[in-house]
């Protein structure tokens, strides 16, 4: 019940960091926005580690736990810029819940390939948690405000495909971090920070070549004091996301090194677009539609049959 129970504060708080984090990407470049995550990421997995001395012997006496959190953290910080720039330039009610769909699908999998073996309810919890994950995000043509720069037609092409591959990398990063020996405690989610920033550096460096830090910034704010202040709120918005991002890692392996299945919490956290639209309706104005409430609705019967089965 414990891992089932962290599982879903897990989703929650991916949801809300991933509504930061896309709202960062609509204010600020998405490269700088997955850097400046990242590194609060990190920061605050290093307060949290330091005010924690004793797991330090632990990581050390396992270094294979810390290549686990390396290679999860190249995934990672390959996916969390695609999924803000995602969110930036298509309406989040797609994006968010193909991208959880996507990024469950590959635990589901890796689990029953390892060998998992959930009971029948569990499997059918599980069933309904995805398709809860996406129905909660799927309003097309809700009228949402998502900018100017593109065509509605091809900001949804856009979003949908940098949705699907921002989810592989996210299940991937699920499937490596769970990896890690239960003994080395939080550090493989620092470590995976690290890899992470470097990825996400990389990236900006890229994206400063090519010019494309002021894509996603209207038209009229490029320069200028109204531009200070829309990146400016955008860095910070990025930092909290960060922050929570981090936190809601570590409370991930702590579900699946609480004896969670893959496989199941995989599914539970593919819940976390419910925050995300929550948040958007709630902020942007985002309407919830028919199909939102009847994925918010199966939500509640998939986590009371995944933690009973």
């Amino acid at each position: 019940m414990v891992p089932v129970v962290l599982a879903g504060v897990a989703a929650a708080a991916f949801g809300v960091a991933d509504f930061l984090g896309g709202t960062a990407a609509r204010r600020a470049p998405a490269a700088v926005v997955a850097m400046l995550a990242q590194l609060a990421g990190l920061g605050a997995l290093l307060i949290v580690l330091v005010a924690i001395p004793a797991s330090l012997m632990p990581a050390v006496a396992v270094p294979s736990a810390l290549g686990w959190g390396i290679l999860a953290g190249l995934a990672g910080g390959i996916g969390v810029p695609l999924m803000y720039k995602g969110l930036a330039e298509g309406p989040m009610n797609v994006v968010a819940p193909l991208t959880a769909l996507t990024s469950a699908a590959v635990p589901v999998i890796a689990g029953a390939a390892m060998g998992e073996r959930p009971s029948m309810v569990a499997w059918i919890g599980i069933a309904l948690a995805v398709v809860a994950g996406v129905l909660v995000g799927v309003t097309i043509g809700s009228g949402e405000p998502v900018g100017e720069s593109l065509a509605p037609s091809r900001q949804m092409a856009r979003g949908v495909l940098l949705a699907l591959f921002a989810g592989t990398c996210f299940g991937g990063f699920f499937v490596l971090l769970a990896q890690a020996t239960p003994g080395a405690g939080l550090w493989p989610v620092a470590t995976a920070k690290v890899s992470g920033s470097l990825v996400a550096g990389v990236g900006l460096l890229f994206a400063l070549r090519a010019g494309g830090l002021t894509l996603g910034v209207p038209q009229g704010l490029e320069s200028g004091r109204g531009w200070l202040q829309r990146t400016g709120t955008g860095w910070r918005l990025a930092v909290l996301c960060g922050v929570l991002d981090g936190l809601s890692n570590g409370v991930y392996l702590l579900s699946v090194h609480g004896g969670g299945q893959l496989s199941v919490v995989g599914a539970i956290v593919a819940l976390y677009p419910a925050s995300t639209v929550l948040l958007a309706r709630w902020l942007h104005g985002e309407k919830i539609g028919p199909l939102q409430r009847v994925g918010l609705l199966l939500a509640v019967p998939a986590l009371i049959m995944v933690s009973g089965g």
